[in-house]
């Protein structure tokens, strides 16, 4: 937890490694991830750097992987699809030891090769599969063209006219009612029809006979028959149904318009001989090159198959080892040569504790590569800001995430996230208080926390990978959730009697009159505290509300102000650390002091109230008491009192407030024109005898221009947040009174209304169902839109209400050259 609380020591380190070494040295120290290398030649254009080939190199070969990877990806679901068994596909699991002993220079060759073959066996493949579907097709078309001329009677042909409408029938037999033959027979007559036919996409083909019949007005023939089997389209892969058509026609110009609009709806033409001997002759020697096609599209299948499974069990293996070497190449690119170009070298930020690692990952480096001379690492001095680095774990990583999300913590200043672990879950179950209901979440946390090695690394819905992510909190979360339900005495909107009631209830009135219940404290109970959490026997009172209303409001108060104050005091540990005394004495102690007499006196009153007997006379309004505080300093209203000398604490508290405001106004930006004028004439000196290294405690650095009027400003808008703040901040934590009461109230509608007040009221069936609505509402808007609502508003109150009295957040975070994040894709 202490390396949580502030970041890790950084330090900045340069390095001289050998050239024979450097790759090497690279990939141990990119294995350790322990350095956030700098990029020492920025004013060189990426295309012009020194390894450059080596990475387009890297991006060729990860080119090559993808297009593997795909064909592999690609087989798998084909074998799926068809019912078979894809294992032998499956990547291999030993990948560490395969990656280990792989050689980029073979691996290239390996690659090329492959890409090759693969290319050539698709290639060979898509036309074999293209010839199979065409054979198939014409297969389907002989067969359906033989019943189509069986139908018409043959392909004798007459032409007849049609007295109504002067459309003219081509086929025999197709006449009309009221057609008679021509008186003399034409040039036109005695030409030969002639006919198209093919295969087409059964969803397109009503359009297509649409269109025919238009384009042609009516001048054709065709008859069309479905396809049982969906066929393969030659062109496009897809499985589809179609129907054969034939189109009989009359004239050339007619032919080119049916071959124009078959050509349009991608509709494929095939030859087909006119007598039935030559369509049977056409039909074997189909069936018999389909048979061949077979065979030669199984074998193409096997051998490819072959080839993709050695592939399949080296493609994990192979992209790691080449995503890799390219971020070798592409760190080893921010290195610079020296000046007789022997070595190169490298500057880093790691943490302090860390050196001996490194040198060792260094020293194994130098040995592997052969190097004669060993590399070389050295700490230098570095007046630049470091990265923050905070080591987490999967328990702490959420909590810091929030954090993060909010901005990077400055060097070494105090972590939020060491609170946010504790507070962040309390907050939240503050407004989300109820038994059941965290125990919803916490068993649901739980579940993804047993199966988390399971879960890990597989691809999860987006909503299912934010929660798994964050399983750890929302464990947290559903724990302190029951912790505060059974403080609100709730679970499912019904009460816990854990410890029975210190309450009893007499009913007076006769029969038929109006009964009365008159609640006293039992014997013994007098003045005595409940065991835990709510007397049961507040659930059912008439002024239930208004008594969790009080209880609630005034423990919001008491969290916001406690949580705010240890705010306060953490700037005051940041003052202490960084050695800014005069952030101690112009901020902090003027900033507690107008806190405290104010806030905290609020704080005072409510727990003084707390502590008086419950039958004592008629208690001051505390709200009464604060507002009369400033509307009427010098004087105390009889019902305002509540103890002895409360008008000269008040008094005080008063004056220290009023003198804390022009405290933290001023000090602070005359101290500095002070220093700032002494030094100008040679005469600074630490007023407070703090030590500064050319820094002052603004954050000025001693050789800037120093301007009273920015500074001066800055400290205005500084105090006047600050004033304004405390009050709205915290009557901001009234949201927690707030939202708790919503979620009792929406629990105890949904409770009252729907499973009691219908299910328990009706039988069986209207039990059944009002349990499911009753239960719907629950998971859908009480456990998913209540939680994500207290989860923001516990997000808001540690971003602006706590985090902003000491958190600076203008850190950078520390990314080291790591393979584990390489690999995850985090960075480029």
């Amino acid at each position: 937890m202490g390396s949580l609380f502030r970041s890790e020591p950084m330090q900045l380190v340069q390095l001289f490694v050998q050239i024979e070494a450097a790759h090497d040295t690279v990939d141990q120290l990119g294995g350790l991830g322990l350095i956030q290398f700098r990029d020492l030649c920025p004013e060189v254009s990426a295309f012009h750097r020194n390894f450059v080939n080596e990475v387009k190199r890297c991006d060729a070969m990860e080119v090559k992987v993808r297009f593997f990877e795909e064909q592999v990806q690609k087989e798998i679901r084909e074998l799926e699809e068809s019912g078979k068994d894809a294992s032998q596909l499956m990547e291999s699991e030993d990948h560490d030891a395969i990656e280990r002993k792989l050689n980029l220079d073979e691996m290239e060759s390996t690659f090329e090769d492959l890409q090759k073959e693969l290319t050539q066996m698709n290639n060979n493949q898509e036309i074999l599969e293209r010839n199979y579907t065409e054979l198939v097709e014409l297969k389907h078309v002989l067969t359906k063209d033989a019943d189509f001329f069986h139908e018409t009677g043959g392909s004798e042909v007459e032409t007849y006219e049609d007295e109504s409408s002067g459309k003219r029938p081509l086929i025999k037999g197709a006449a009309p009612a009221g057609a008679r033959k021509p008186a003399g027979p034409s040039s036109a007559q005695k030409s030969a029809l002639g006919f198209v036919t093919g295969v087409i996409a059964r969803e397109v083909f009503q359009s297509f006979e649409r269109v025919l019949w238009r384009a042609t007005r009516g001048n054709l023939f065709m008859k069309y028959s479905e396809v049982d089997e969906k066929i393969k389209d030659p062109h496009t892969g897809e499985l589809l149904n179609k129907n054969v058509f034939i189109i009989f026609y009359q004239g050339e110009l007619a032919h080119t318009k049916i071959k124009k609009i078959c050509e349009s709806f991608r509709a494929n033409l095939y030859p087909c001989p006119e007598s039935a001997k030559g369509r049977q002759d056409l039909l074997s020697q189909v069936e018999t090159k389909l048979k061949d096609h077979e065979t030669i599209l199984s074998r193409t299948t096997r051998q490819r198959r072959q080839v993709l499974v050695s592939i399949a069990k080296n493609i994990k293996p192979w992209k790691v080892k080449v995503i890799k070497e390219k971020s070798i190449y592409h760190t080893m690119n921010m290195f610079n040569y020296d000046v007789g170009r022997k070595c190169l070298i490298a500057e880093g930020w790691c943490p302090r504790t860390s050196t001996e690692a490194i040198v060792t990952a260094m020293r194994a480096a130098t040995e592997s590569s052969g190097a004669l001379v060993p590399s070389i690492l050295s700490v230098i001095p570095s007046k630049d800001d470091p990265p923050t680095f905070f080591k987490t774990n999967k328990f702490t990583g959420s909590f810091q995430g929030l954090v993060d999300a909010y901005g990077i913590a400055r060097y070494q200043e105090v972590n939020p996230g060491v609170f946010t672990i504790i507070t962040f879950p309390f907050l939240f179950a503050v407004m989300f208080g109820d038994v059941g209901h965290g125990f919803i979440m916490a068993l649901v946390a739980g579940l993804f926390i047993l199966n988390e090695k399971k879960l890990a690394g597989k691809p999860l819905n987006e909503m299912v990978q934010t929660v798994y992510d964050g399983r750890y909190m929302l464990f947290m979360m559903g724990l302190f959730s029951i912790y505060t339900g059974l403080i609100y005495n709730e679970a499912f909107a019904v009460g816990l009697d854990l410890f029975g009631s210190q309450w009893e209830f007499d009913i007076h009135g006769r029969e038929n009159t109006t009964k009365v219940v008159v609640a006293t404290i039992r014997a013994g109970y007098e003045n005595r505290p409940y065991p835990f959490g709510v007397d049961p026997a507040w659930k059912g009172a008439t002024n239930t509300l208004m008594y969790y209303n009080s209880l609630k409001m005034k423990m919001s108060i008491l969290l916001g102000v406690v949580q705010m104050t240890t705010g306060i005091c953490m700037s005051l540990m940041n003052g202490l650390y960084f050695k800014h005394k005069l952030d101690i004495y112009c901020e902090f102690i003027p900033q507690m002091l107008f806190m405290m007499s104010i806030f905290g006196y609020l704080c005072f009153l409510i727990i003084f109230k707390w502590f008086q007997p419950a039958d004592a006379a008629q208690h001051p309004m505390i709200l009464q008491v604060m507002i009369q505080m400033f509307l009427s300093p010098v004087s105390i209203a009889p019902e305002n009192h509540f103890f002895d000398g409360q008008l000269a604490i008040q008094l005080i508290l008063i004056l220290v407030a009023v003198v804390s405001v022009p405290w933290m106004l001023v000090s602070k930006p005359y101290i500095l024109k002070k220093r700032h004028e002494a030094k100008v004439k040679g005469l600074l000196h630490h007023a407070l005898g703090e030590s500064h290294d050319d820094e002052d405690d603004d954050g000025h650095h001693g050789d800037a221009e120093f301007d009273f009027g920015e500074i001066f400003v800055k400290q205005t808008i500084h105090t006047i947040e600050f004033v304004l703040g405390g009050i709205s901040n915290t009557a901001s934590y009234l949201r927690l009174w707030a939202l708790s009461l919503a979620h009792a109230e929406l629990s105890e509608v949904f409770l009252g209304r729907v499973l009691v007040g219908i299910g328990l009221a009706g039988g069986p069936f209207e039990l059944f169902i009002s349990f499911a609505v009753w239960a719907g509402a629950t998971i859908g808007i009480l456990m998913i839109m209540e939680s994500l609502s207290a989860f923001l508003h516990a997000l808001r109150l540690h971003w602006v209400e706590f985090m902003n009295k000491f958190f600076h957040g203008d850190g950078y975070k520390f990314i080291p050259f790591s393979y584990a994040i390489v690999l995850q894709g985090d960075v480029e």
